[in-house]
């Protein structure tokens, strides 16, 4: 028997009622739908469903008027891709937070969907604390600058090929320039791409939050008011 990833405690409860419900039904192991009807009562899992505009009692409801589903193989695969992303976010346990990731990328991920939410917006709210319809933009004070700097947020989720894509393609940097902008945003929680009149600044930051959501990623920007010209970008 292939040994489970390591569980947070609330996980673990979770994981526990979900097996007691497939149980109940005559099932061996829980399958998706049990896991999500457990992480309704999840500590970690709860806040972002509800961040993302889930009503918790609707999901409830939808998932016992939908039934039993087809047997499936247990849930030993989808621990392990989030064990796999925990990891790359340098996490040493699973959450039901992370399940509930990995669920949105699944076929049980419709009854979140059907009342709007996405993977987009679980990712935005656990990188950034932005709820689905939030203005918050994660500490932009440009305020009438004619000059802004343009700084990138660090979070757990983005590849770093993706970051070094919209550095190159967007600002036209170096590959060189562009990881070492990646590398110090990874390390101080935020990376300069530099000081630009305020038009462009504002045009540069739509245009990587439009990419970003194009690719699902929940790569994010601030602009902050400049203390002088940008001498060369």
């Amino acid at each position: 028997m292939a040994l489970l990833p390591p569980c947070s405690e609330t996980l673990k409860r979770s994981l526990q009622r979900a097996t007691s419900s497939a149980r109940a039904r005559g099932r061996g192991h829980p399958d998706p739908q049990d896991l999500l009807a457990a992480l309704i009562e999840d500590d970690d899992a709860s806040p972002v469903m509800r961040a993302c505009g889930i009503d918790l009692t609707r999901l409830q409801r939808d998932i016992e008027a939908a039934g039993a589903t087809e047997p499936t193989t247990g849930l030993g695969h989808l621990l392990q891709s989030a064990f796999n992303e925990a990891q790359l976010s340098e996490k040493t346990v699973v959450t039901g937070a992370d399940m509930l990731v990995e669920l949105l990328a699944e076929p049980v991920g419709r009854f979140l969907q059907a009342q709007g939410a996405t993977r987009y917006d679980a990712l935005v709210y656990l990188s950034h604390g932005i709820a689905k319809g939030g203005t918050t933009d994660g500490g932009s004070n440009e305020g009438d600058a004619p000059f802004l700097e343009v700084v990138l947020l660090n979070d757990p989720y983005t590849p770093a090929e993706f970051v070094v894509s919209v550095l190159e393609n967007v600002f036209r940097m170096s590959r060189e320039r562009a990881t070492s902008i990646v590398f110090s945003t990874h390390a101080g929680r935020r990376g300069s791409c530099g000081i630009f009149p305020r038009t462009e600044a504002l045009a540069l930051r739509d245009k990587i939050q439009s990419l970003a959501v194009a690719r699902q990623h929940p790569l994010r920007c601030v602009l902050l008011p400049a203390q002088h010209r940008p001498t060369s970008n």
